[in-house]
């Protein structure tokens, strides 16, 4: 069965495990920059909202490529970048609305969900990422919390 990455902006802590663990596995070093999940942080009001592709029904991440570096990797059942075509102009960046593409040393850097095993699920101690089987419950909630989450960005981006 299929599987799908919910986020739920309400129980993340801001700790930042997800984004070590990231960086730490796919560039050997603990980096924010290198990492391809990142925290939105409004401390003083107590939020924190991870920001990572979420693999979204629309993908206009895709359409806004002009080089067509992200394309869908029939494997994993998930769209990747391609590092090598990529000129890094930043475009799907633009396009995300959910913040989940990041430009870093001239690259689109997007989550692969670790090829179909998401390594930051396991250390999401309060279970704001959570990796489920593809069920018309799991859609609702997922439908439920990219809600909240746009409405949550738009609020503290705005700040």
């Amino acid at each position: 069965m299929r599987k799908m990455l919910l986020v739920d902006t309400t129980k993340c802590t801001g700790c930042e495990t997800c984004v070590d663990l990231c960086s730490g596995r796919k560039a050997g070093l603990f980096s924010e920059k290198a990492s391809r999940v990142r925290i939105l942080k409004n401390e003083a009001g107590a939020v924190f909202i991870p920001l990572i592709c979420e693999q979204c029904r629309e993908h206009p991440c895709v359409e806004a490529c002009p080089v067509g570096a992200i394309q869908f990797n029939m494997n994993a059942s998930i769209f990747c970048v391609d590092e090598k075509a990529c000129t890094g102009c930043g475009a799907c960046e633009e396009a995300c609305p959910y913040h989940g593409i990041f430009i870093s040393d001239g690259v689109a850097m997007m989550c692969d969900l670790c090829g179909g095993e998401p390594a930051c699920i396991p250390v999401c101690y309060p279970r704001a990422l959570q990796y489920v089987e593809l069920t018309d419950e799991a859609i609702g909630a997922d439908l439920k919390y990219k809600t909240e989450k746009l409405k949550r960005l738009r609020r503290d981006l705005d700040e």
